[in-house]
């Protein structure tokens, strides 16, 4: 120990490797006995130098006889240093030594009892760490020889476990407390061998037992409930400064159970357990007040057992729906991962692999699955408009109204539950689908006709979607057309419903885009699908357009079509990882962020979008945690793909490039003029749908937070972004409620005025911004506040709209049905304003 000492004097940290010396060479090399030794020497030297060696020591399988074993006991110090030992590196230590003796000596166990409430107490012992210990000293100690149940929390899955496994047979709860206890104390990124070893031996125990009860509590998982407790700090000076605590009622032990029983189900092919762990996932994943998502490393488990189980029918359909769920970047990437992963197994692109393994869920060519429970059947049917429902039938074939006791109880019971489940997962796979087809123009999706064909058109479930969309079809002779399906044909119609020719088996296909289009040809689109009742799953011929304007062609570099607005930031960042941008939620603090970024790589270019937190008042602009409320917005930028990343300080002042060691020199934002016009628009209109959403100039309720009240600056920017011109997307807006209104039974009540939708009641005269949604009184312009949701038996009328998604458009045309009838409202917090002295 001495030479080796004499060794590693004078020398840096960086040199302090130990087999770079033939001293710490042999002491690597030594019996498990002889490092133990030399392990508590470190501890006693308490050596900076020897800080390496001993990091070495404690990842070996050491062997400590009892005397030794106290002196280790009594060197933890809750987490590392020179001296001490953490409780990360005693727990594995300690189980060694138990595993490698016959029975536990009294003396080590009277010893582990007395420091054992000096390792639970204060704040370390509230740390996982300190927890994966006191569960080693507990089974040590052979307090758990029966097992343990989960926590008692508040957690809904723990609480189901928990009754579940108390109306069990005595056999049955020992059982399942030894697989529960095993399964609190996992650790590390994905089992061991020897782990899944165990942990098999544990559930081939329960047999048959495992799966059902298994999926229950993972399909229960959900956020945990959050106590939310005011304090008051006062300072010396007489100052005082409230703040909140939020706690959410959840153990970090039940959290590794939930880890722990992804785990286990790696592996299965049961397509319940794949969509349990799609379950978890997202409900791992919801965010509680003051912390965020909750239980990120049993979210990451579930992933992971998700990609181990590829031959399991729904684990890349379960994977791909939770692509377009999840918005936490570091489970978004696992799961990029596993796709990628099974890709390659099966030998294609990942593309191609989320367009092969969409399920069908036994319907039929026609959207419908029609089962038979004795005398009665239930049918699973896919709409016009894509929603999957079931509906029952009596034997003479009436229907029902509700699923008869004969269906859902006794033999027929299990049947309907997978009924249920196969039409609950095709909804929200039809639902993640959606996404996936609007984001083929930026993914440059393409495909042959005949595998065009085979994968969406004859698919039961993703032709619900796509014989809804307007296909673009360019043939190997250079001729293009574009077509939607014809139920009546087979084949593809064009815009004056002729059937298509000459659709050759190497016709390339992608999804139409209006751009670079006539206008005359759109809108002969938008009149066509119109006349055959197409409902588009999202706006494809009424999609907007952003072409570069006068003003973008002399900034040149940037866009400031969406700058100078008041966004409510929670709301916003939300948007923005749907829609595949990272954003980073801003804090009042002394740090940097960069700004919103959407990455292209098959465009090699990156979008930036300048927005920064809007308020300088903690308390006030920002919540109890420090982030702020609201975002000011400024400009759009692109740059090449890996470009030197923009900053700015969370409190404002701009963003600049900050190049640090190994960073590529600063690049220069790119020219509009050579960003292609399909990522221009496409990009604005994400930045659209941030403002049109996010704004606050779209809540009718809203109220300036800031120290001036209503008299401050987001008043008037409310004022202005409630009433004034119309976005792109407001536009569209126009264009379809002139379409719209004709067909309505309010018609004559009904005026498209400017930026306006004028409604004539018998008591006001209403005019409804197109962009807000909100609502200005004739004669005088007074503000008449009425909150989605207020009314929801607000008829809209028998009306069909052109396209889904547009849920302020829904909005606007209930508010319309609402005035023009306006004596008969009831609601007083409506009549009062309406009936205030004109």
């Amino acid at each position: 120990m001495s030479d080796y000492l004499q060794d590693m004097n004078g020398k840096l940290e960086h040199e302090n490797t130990p087999e770079w010396y033939p001293t710490g060479k042999t002491i690597l090399e030594s019996t498990p006995a002889l490092k133990a030794h030399v392990l508590l020497q470190i501890l006693q030297v308490a050596s900076p130098r020897l800080f390496s060696m001993r990091g070495r020591l404690l990842k070996e399988s050491l062997l400590f006889n009892d005397d030794q074993m106290i002196e280790l006991l009594s060197a933890w110090g809750g987490s590392s240093g020179f001296g001490v030992i953490g409780s990360a590196e005693l727990t594995p230590q300690l189980r060694r030594y138990r595993e490698s003796m016959t029975y536990l000596p009294e003396i080590v166990a009277d010893y582990l009892r007395c420091i054992r409430p000096q390792m639970i107490a204060g704040w370390h012992g509230k740390q996982p760490d300190s927890r994966h210990l006191q569960l080693a000293i507990e089974d040590v100690l052979g307090e758990t020889t029966n097992g343990r149940l989960p926590d008692e929390t508040r957690e809904v899955w723990a609480t189901q476990a928990i009754a579940d496994v108390s109306t069990m047979s005595a056999e049955e709860q020992r059982d399942w407390k030894l697989l529960l206890h095993f399964l609190g104390s996992v650790d590390g990124g994905k089992p061991t061998t020897d782990w899944t070893k165990k942990a098999r031996s544990f559930v081939e125990r329960l047999g048959d037992r495992f799966a059902p009860t298994v999926i229950r509590w993972l399909l229960s998982v959900s956020a945990p409930e959050v106590t939310s407790e005011r304090h008051t700090e006062t300072y010396a000076n007489g100052n005082t400064y409230e703040y909140v605590i939020h706690r959410p009622h959840h153990s970090d032990r039940n959290v590794s159970i939930l880890k722990g029983l992804a785990w286990t189900c790696a592996g299965r092919t049961d397509p319940e357990i794949a969509r349990a762990l799609e379950k978890m996932t997202v409900g791992c994943l919801a965010k509680v007040l003051g912390t965020g998502p909750w239980a990120v490393r049993a979210a990451s488990a579930a992933v992971y057992a998700l990609s181990e189980s590829l031959d399991n029918p729904e684990a890349v359909p379960a994977l791909a729906r939770l692509k377009s769920k999840v918005t936490f970047r570091t489970t978004l990437t696992q799961i990029e991962k596993a796709l990628e992963t099974a890709a390659k197994r099966q030998g294609v692109t990942k593309d191609d692999l989320e367009d092969l393994s969409v399920p069908i869920y036994a319907l039929e060519n026609d959207g419908v699955r029609r089962e038979t429970f004795d005398a009665y059947a239930v049918e699973m049917r896919v709409s016009p408009t894509g929603d999957v429902s079931l509906s029952y039938f009596a034997p003479d074939g009436k229907p029902l109204k509700a699923a008869p006791a004969a269906v859902k109880t006794g033999e027929n019971a299990e049947r309907f539950k997978a009924l249920k489940a196969d039409a609950d997962a095709a909804g929200k796979t039809l639902t993640a689908q959606k996404m996936r087809f609007d984001g083929f123009y930026l993914a440059q999706r393409s495909w042959k006709y005949t595998d065009f064909v085979s994968r969406f058109v004859a698919h039961p479930l993703l032709s619900q979607l796509a014989n809804r969309l307007v296909w673009h079809f360019a043939r190997p002779d250079g001729t293009k057309t574009e077509g939607i399906h014809d139920a009546a044909t087979g084949g593809f119609a064009d815009v004056r419903g002729e059937t298509i020719p000459d659709l050759t088996p190497d016709t390339m296909v992608s999804l139409w885009h209006p751009l670079g289009f006539a206008p005359e040809y759109v809108v002969a689109w938008r009149e066509r699908l119109a006349a055959i009742g197409i409902v588009q799953p999202f706006k494809q011929a009424h999609r907007e357009v952003y072409l570069l304007t006068d003003a973008e062609l002399s900034t040149r570099t940037y866009s400031n079509r969406f700058a100078g607005h008041i966004l409510k930031q929670h709301q916003m960042n939300a948007l923005a990882h749907g829609r595949g941008w990272k954003n980073p939620l801003r804090l009042m603090v002394d740090d940097g962020y960069p700004p919103a970024t959407r990455d292209l790589p098959l465009w090699n270019l990156r979008a930036e979008y300048w927005v920064e937190g809007a308020g300088d008042a903690y308390g006030t602009d920002t919540n109890d945690s420090g982030t702020y409320l609201y975002l000011s917005t400024d400009q759009v930028r692109f740059y090449p793909l890996g470009a030197t990343q923009n900053y700015g300080h969370a409190t404002g002042g701009g963003y600049t490039q900050h190049t640090r060691h190994g960073d590529p020199p600063p690049a220069s934002p790119l020219p509009l003029t050579d960003v292609p016009a399909i990522v221009f628009s496409e990009i604005l209109r994400d930045v659209d749908l941030f403002v049109g959403v996010a704004s606050v100039g779209n809540d009718p309720a809203w109220a300036d937070t800031g120290a001036d009240g209503n008299a401050g600056s987001y008043a008037d920017y409310w004022q202005g972004y409630s009433f004034g011109d119309l976005s792109a997307s407001a536009e569209t807006r126009k264009a379809v409620l002139g379409n719209l209104i004709p067909r309505l039974k309010i018609a004559d009540r009904c005026e498209l005025s400017g930026r306006f939708l004028s409604v004539r009641g018998d008591l006001r005269t209403y005019k409804i911004h197109l962009g807000s949604g909100n609502i200005l009184m004739e004669p005088n312009d007074e503000y008449l506040c009425i909150v989605p949701g207020q009314r929801r038996d607000a008829m809209t009328g028998d009306v069909s709209l052109p396209f889904e998604g547009d849920s302020r458009l829904s909005v606007i045309l209930s508010k319309a049905f609402l005035l023009a009838a306006d004596t008969k409202i009831t609601d007083p917090t409506i009549t009062s304003q309406i009936r205030r002295a004109k």
